[in-house]
């Protein structure tokens, strides 16, 4: 027995790039013995048989499982992008010769591109797909045999009727192009047939032509004479006609002339009346300029004078606040100077008691003086010179004592004073200095916020003119989408009236003659009497846009043909007509209607001009097939008039031909043609033009409503941004006051902190002074208390002594005792005044310490006041510029009022001589137009008689052959009224003679060939009539026997095949009618074992399936293919009928090369070579493929665990 090595392979290797899933290049290198492709669900396994499929040929997307062609490309995944193009490679082994073809090897590729185009190669060359399948013709491969195998061909077997379950046994036995040969047989004869019956029709017809040719060929010499005559008459008249014209020509032209000059002088006057104008309206939109310019400076001036008033009514409150400022100071130094005064008036009083003390205590010193002469006189003794000397000095200590005591009393006294004015002025100082410290707060919070203020209104001004530029280009957004929202509005107004109107016209029947158009109203109303009319032609077929001017002239009135279910609904209708008198309708009553399409040869089919019949060219219900095929069936359409006469000579000049642009080519070979005035609405394109309104008004509406909402959007923005900045401009104008209030209380605060510091300053000079003063006392009331001190220790001391002396010189002293007490008292009211005296003296030194502070005090303030008037001049001074600045720009504004009022009078003068020179440029435009007329109608004249000229000329070339220069020796002097009347008595006479055929002479032999041409025709008609028979008659004999042979080697096949993989029973194909083999049906007969034999459809499941793979397994034994796909055929199969169908594959592989798509473990078991599609990336198959032998077994476990952990998951 030969190995499955000694077989040559057939199919060596599959390669797919971008086919589906397949995104990289996958190449499936095929062997010996069976290979199985093997994968989970959704891996893209069974995208290899599509491959195969696709590559072969297969046009339908749907058998690709697909929607369009380009769902053959990857279309992408979650992390890879699509591919552009699919390339499916079949490499065969053609070792051989099973290919006609001079190579060892043969490589069939496919390309698709996304873009639709398509290419087929074999071995890298371009071809035909027809190629690709007439070099698998006869191979037994190939799209249309037994090379692919899917699980639907087996569902296709089961549910196949028994007719045309015949289909598989006449594949089998090749009889498709039997058949196919025998449908273009029977197409040849019946056009043997209908060409027969034509050329009876033409030779009764050229019988019928040729008797009258002889008289008409008399009637014609005749006539040559007269036209002759008549022609040179014509000749004659037409030069006369010529000459006359022309000489009104010459005289037209010189008319034209003259008017040509007037209008161009009143058109010179215009021109420089309208240059005038436009300089003028140039000069006036100058001027608006200028008032536009003007009027923004008299608004910006205007805004300057408003900041230089609120300028000066800052300085105001200024100045007021200075004036204020002024006045307290005066109130302060008059009270100042009424303390000073109160001080120099006590200083006074204090010096005049001071000269007062002073006389007291020089007359006390005169009487101590006097009362010391008389003691010095009662003394004579040395005792009384110690007494005295003791009482001197007793005297001398006590008046010390008292003097001291009385300086310590007034230092005292003083010292409390000052310590009381420093704890004033301190206090003074603090409250000052605090208050100072308040408005330096104030300021600093002041400074920031103004600076604050200043940022913020840069970053208004900046959002100002973010708002201002957003504005502006919203602006002109909107303009522009108003004007597309416009655009649309009027284009979707006009799509809906135009609807709307066709709607009414297809209602109303408007276009229609008036019977049809009543009896379809009637058939609309209800109406009994036409019930049983179906509808018009035009309505009851749909016409594609580029097909309906062909139609349309082509049918002409047929398209109000109207359609009558039966012969009996016709006749009713026309008794409606007649009763109702409302004209007459053609019906074509679908019962008795015999419609026709007729055939074409194959050299008008060939040409590249045929479009087809027009029956075939229109949709409509095969239930009006006959009315349609009588009204289309006999009309060829084609592309242009070149193809018509290039198909309608090819014909025989039999057919009826129209092209795309209505230009027609009748039988016989008569031509009808040229420019074509179509009207809207027509019939055929109503309809069709109403629905593509009602799409076309979807999408527009759609459109419009979309831009409607945009332009709300842009609207809606743009009030937005007016609002945002009126609020913006609000928050400006104020932001502008506060600023403006923060400044003035800026400087006020600033006035306040100099007035602050000018009177801390004043304070601590003040302060500074009485401390020194209040040291100065320190150290004199601590010098004092020593000298008291001393002083009374002293005087102690002294009366002591003075005690001890008086006791001693009591006695001496008893004379002058009353002398010396007087004396001491004396002394002692002399001290008390020199006492008082002293005590006046630094009274009147304290006074005057504060006299002196209080005029410095009032000097400082009366230098504030002399500052604070020196600002309130500046401040008038600036009052001062201020005004005059204000005054100036009210100058300014009123100059500028001044020019605005002057430019508006300039406008106003130049308008009103614009409206005159308008009118003068009207009247001139009038003037103009009357000229233009004239000479219109003048050149109208001379066109009118060049055009006779040339028309005379024209008919001259035309009609005689002749230039004018050739005519005019046929000039004569005969007149008109002499020639006119010759002529017309020629006319009468070639009128007398009738129709005239002028090549009836040269027609009569030609018609005799002809009669002898078509009687050849015929009889080689008749003879190719008695071929066809024959040969149809042989077709059917070959089928039958080839059938009859096919069917017993089938059912043979069959009942082995099915014994073998039902391990027993009986089976067989059994045909239902016998006696007619060219149509009978094939019933399947099936008895599995143990149980009775029964029809394939009252089988089991399972039984069914397995039957139906006998019948393929049995139509490869039959008819054989080099390779077989089967794509899961056995997927319905039980484990036990997979083992015997893989065992059957696995013997088959001998002969025929097996590539099986399974998932069924059985069938892997008996694989050679397994391959395994996986999908390791989302969307992407990738190709393993392993060959079986030791690692069958591992790859049987890894089965069955991914099977366990299915059927638990």
């Amino acid at each position: 027995m030969a190995k499955p090595e000694d077989f040559p392979v057939f199919l060596k290797g599959i390669h797919i790039q971008g086919f589906k899933s397949f995104a990289d290049r996958v190449k499936l290198e095929l062997g010996h013995g069976l290979s199985v492709i093997v994968g989970p669900n959704g891996s893209g396994k069974s995208n290899v048989a599509d491959a195969v499929r696709w590559v072969l040929g297969e046009q339908s997307a749907k058998s690709l499982r697909g929607v369009k062609m380009e769902d053959v490309i990857f279309a992408g995944s979650t992390q890879r992008r699509p591919v552009g193009m699919a390339e499916v490679s079949l490499i065969f082994d053609n070792t051989t010769g099973i290919f006609p073809l001079d190579f060892r090897e043969i490589t069939i590729t496919r390309r698709v591109y996304r873009d639709g185009d398509g290419q087929y190669l074999i071995n890298n060359a371009s071809c035909r797909l027809k190629d690709i399948q007439e070099l698998f013709m006869d191979t037994g491969a190939g799209k249309e045999g037994f090379s692919i195998i899917g699980q639907g061909r087996v569902e296709e077997i089961l549910n196949l009727k028994s007719e045309e379950r015949r289909s598989l046994i006449e594949e089998a036995a090749g009889i498709t192009k039997f058949r196919y040969r025998k449908r273009e047989a029977l197409k040849r004869l019946d056009a043997t047939i209908l060409n027969l019956q034509r050329l009876d029709d033409i030779v009764r017809e050229i019988e019928g032509q040729l008797s009258p040719l002889a008289a008409q060929a008399q009637v014609a010499e005749q006539s040559l004479s007269l036209s002759t005559e008549q022609r040179r008459l014509e000749i004659q008249l037409t030069v006369l006609d010529i000459s006359e014209g022309k000489q009104k020509l010459s005289i037209a032209s010189k008319d034209s002339e003259i008017l040509q000059v007037s209008l161009v002088e009143a058109q010179v006057i215009l021109g420089v009346q309208e240059s005038k104008n436009l300089k003028d309206k140039v000069f006036l939109k100058e001027i608006e300029e200028d008032l536009q310019r003007l009027q923004g400076e008299s608004f910006q001036a205007e805004q300057a004078s408003d900041a230089l008033k609120h300028e000066l009514s800052i300085r105001a409150e200024r100045f007021k606040y200075l004036e204020e400022q002024i006045t307290r100071l005066i109130d302060e130094i008059q009270v100042d100077e009424e303390k000073i005064q109160q001080l120099r008036e006590r200083i006074n009083a204090l010096k005049a008691k001071q000269a007062l003390l002073k006389v007291s205590v020089e007359e006390s010193q005169r009487k101590v003086s006097d009362q010391e002469h008389k003691l010095d006189v009662v003394r004579d003794s040395h005792l009384a010179e110690d007494i005295d000397r003791i009482k001197a000095d007793l005297f001398q200590a006590l008046s010390e004592k008292a003097k001291a005591s009385n300086e310590l009393t007034g230092a005292q006294h003083t010292f409390t004073s000052l310590e009381q004015q420093v704890l004033q002025l301190t206090q003074e100082q603090a409250v000052k200095a605090k208050e100072r410290q308040s408005l330096g707060d104030t300021l600093q919070d002041q400074e920031k916020e103004l600076a604050q203020v200043e940022q913020q209104a840069l970053l208004r001004d900046r959002e100002m003119l973010t708002l201002r530029t957003e504005r502006d280009q919203l602006k002109g957004r909107r303009q522009e989408q108003y004007g597309e929202l416009q655009k649309h509005k009027a284009l979707t107004d006009q799509s809906r009236a135009r609807r709307n109107a066709l709607r009414t016209l297809e209602e109303s029947l408007e276009g229609y003659q008036r019977g049809v158009r009543e009896v379809m109203l009637a058939k609309k109303k209800g109406i009994k009497d036409c019930l049983g009319l179906c509808g018009t032609v035009a309505d009851l077929m749909t016409v594609q846009e580029k097909y309906e001017l062909a139609l349309e002239t082509a049918l002409g009135a047929g398209l109000q043909n109207v359609v009558a279910e039966h012969e009996k609904a016709a006749k009713i209708a026309i008794a409606y007509l007649k009763a109702h008198q409302f004209g007459r309708v053609t019906f074509l009553p679908l019962d008795i209607i015999q419609g026709h399409r007729m055939s074409v040869n194959q050299a008008v089919e060939q040409d590249p001009g045929y479009i087809g019949i027009a029956v075939d060219l229109v949709t409509y219900d095969r239930l009006y097939k006959p009315a349609l095929e009588f009204l289309l069936g006999r009309i060829v359409v084609v592309t242009d008039m070149n193809a018509a006469t290039r198909i309608a000579k090819a014909s025989g000049y039999r057919l009826r031909i129209v092209t795309l642009e209505g230009d027609q080519v009748h039988p016989g070979g008569s031509l009808s043609g040229g420019s074509v005035q179509r009207r809207g609405g027509n019939l055929l394109a109503r309809s069709r033009e109403i629905e593509a309104l009602s799409v076309a008004l979807v999408q527009l509406e759609k459109e419009l409503a979309e831009e409607e909402r945009e332009y709300s959007k842009l609207d809606f923005r743009l009030r937005e941004i007016q609002e945002s900045m009126e609020n913006l401009s609000l928050k400006q104008r104020e932001e502008k006051e506060h600023q403006v209030m923060n400044r003035a209380v800026h400087e006020n605060v600033l006035s306040q902190v100099g007035r602050l510091d000018s009177d801390l300053l004043g304070l601590g000079h003040r302060n500074q002074g009485h401390m020194a003063q209040k040291n100065e006392l320190c150290l004199r009331i601590v010098s004092l208390t020593e000298r008291t001190n001393i002083a009374e220790q002293l005087s102690v001391d002294l009366r002591q002594a003075f005690n001890q002396r008086e006791q001693a010189a009591k006695v001496a002293m008893g004379e002058i005792e009353a002398h010396g007490e007087q004396l001491t008292q004396e002394k002692i009211r002399l001290a008390k005044w020199e006492q008082e005296l002293n005590q006046g003296t630094e009274q009147l030194g304290h006074e005057q310490t504060i006299y002196r502070e209080n005029d410095s005090n009032l000097q400082l303030k009366m230098r504030n006041q002399v500052g604070i008037q020196h600002n309130c001049q500046v401040v008038e001074t600036e009052q001062g510029a201020l005004n005059q600045q204000l005054k100036s720009h009210s100058l300014a504004q009123e100059a500028q009022q001044y020019a605005l009022m002057q430019r508006r009078q300039e406008r106003e003068g130049l308008s009103a001589n614009s409206l005159a020179l308008e009118q003068e440029i009207h009247n001139k435009r009038q003037l103009e137009h009357a000229l233009e007329q004239r000479l219109h109608a003048n050149e109208l004249r001379v066109v009118r008689f060049e055009t006779e000229c040339q028309a005379g000329e024209t008919r001259l070339v035309e009609e005689f052959s002749l230039s004018w220069e050739e005519a005019i020796p046929y000039q004569t002097e005969e007149e008109r009224a002499v020639l006119w009347p010759r002529v017309k008595a020629l006319k009468h006479q070639i009128d007398a003679l009738g129709p005239i055929n002028q090549g009836a002479i040269e027609e009569y032999p030609k018609m005799l060939s002809r009669k002898v041409f078509m009687l050849a025709q015929q009889d080689d008609l008749v003879e190719a009539n008695q071929i066809l028979r024959q040969v149809i008659s042989e077709l059917d004999k070959t089928m039958s026997e080839r059938f009859i042979q096919s069917f017993h080697a089938v059912n043979k096949a069959f009942q082995e095949v099915f014994k073998e993989l039902f391990v027993g029973g009986n089976a067989e194909l059994q045909l239902v009618d016998p006696d007619n083999l060219l149509e009978t049906g094939v019933e399947i007969i099936a008895q599995p074992p143990g149980k009775k034999a029964q029809l394939l459809s009252l089988l089991s499941g399972g039984e069914r399936a397995l039957t139906a793979i006998a019948i393929l397994f049995a139509l490869l034994r039959v008819k054989p293919s080099p390779f077989c796909i089967l794509d899961e055929i056995e997927a319905s199969l039980d484990d036990s009928n997979v083992q015997r169908f893989a065992q059957y594959i696995h013997r088959l592989s001998d002969s025929t090369q097996f590539v099986v798509i399974s998932h069924r473990k059985g069938t892997m078991e008996s694989a050679d070579v397994l391959y395994g599609i996986t999908m390791e990336e989302c969307g992407v198959s990738k190709l393993l493929s392993v060959k079986l032998g030791a690692l069958r077994d591992t790859a049987l476990s890894a089965y069955d665990s991914e099977q366990t952990s299915r059927v638990s998951s």
